[in-house]
C-alpha cells in the first residue's frame, strides 16, 4: 500500500505495471473467449436464455460481446455434481483485464453454469493473416509437388515391372509331366549341339 509521503514518480514502473494508478487504469481491452457448459437441469432450447444471462453479465462488467452461440448438448466425460449431460456455449468478447475478476466472479453465480473456462486470446492483425495464408499456399503447393512426385515414381515402377516379368501364356501355366519335360530337354540340348 503506498503511503502519502509516496507519490507514484518515486516508484519504479515495474511496481506499478506502467500505467496510471489512480482512477482507471489506461490497460487496453483483451480479448476472451469463454467456453461454459450449462447444466442438464436446462433443456438444450433453453440455453440461449442462459447465453443470454452471460452476455448480459460481460455488457455489465464494460464488455463486448463479439460473438455467441450454443454448441449443442454433449454427455460428459465424467459426471460433474449430478449432471452427466450439458450444453456447450461458447462467447467471444473484449473486456478491461481489470473487469475481468469481477466478471468471472459474477460467473460462478450464475446456477446453471456448471463449469466454465475463459481463454485470453490473442487476435490477429491482418498483416499476420496475410503471412499465414501465404504460409498454406506453400504448404499446399509443396504437398501437391510430393504428390506429383510420388505418382511419377509409381507409374515408372508400374512400367518397370511390366517390362521385367514376362506375360505367361496358358500353354506355359499347364503343368508338364515329367516325361513331357524330358522331351523338351533333350529338344532344346539337341538344337544346342547343332550350332
Amino acid at each position: 500500500m503506498l503511503c502519502q509521503s509516496h507519490s507514484l514518480d518515486s516508484l519504479p514502473p515495474t511496481w506499478y505495471g506502467g500505467y496510471t494508478f489512480f482512477g482507471i487504469f489506461s490497460m487496453a481491452t483483451k480479448h476472451y473467449d469463454l467456453l461454459a457448459i450449462v447444466g442438464s437441469q436446462v433443456a438444450p432450447e433453453a440455453a440461449d436464455g442462459v447465453l443470454g444471462t452471460i452476455r448480459d453479465l460481460v455488457t455489465a462488467a464494460g464488455g463486448e460481446v463479439l460473438n455467441s452461440h450454443v454448441i449443442g448438448k454433449r454427455k460428459l466425460a465424467y459426471p460433474i455434481g449430478k449432471h452427466k449431460t450439458g450444453t456447450y456455449v461458447d462467447l467471444d468478447f473484449n473486456l478491461e483485464p481489470a473487469a475481468f475478476n469481477g466478471f468471472t466472479g459474477k460467473l460462478k453465480l450464475v446456477d446453471e453454469v456448471i463449469r466454465f473456462l475463459p481463454i485470453q486470446t490473442k487476435l490477429k492483425t491482418a498483416k499476420e493473416l496475410e503471412e499465414e495464408a501465404r504460409i498454406q499456399e506453400k504448404i499446399q503447393a509443396r504437398k501437391a509437388r510430393e504428390d506429383a512426385q510420388a505418382r511419377q515414381t509409381r507409374e515408372a515402377a508400374d512400367r518397370l515391372a511390366e517390362t521385367a516379368t514376362p506375360k505367361r501364356t496358358a500353354v506355359d501355366a499347364a503343368p508338364l509331366s515329367l516325361d513331357e519335360l524330358d522331351k523338351k530337354i533333350d529338344e532344346i540340348l539337341d538344337e544346342d549341339a547343332v550350332k
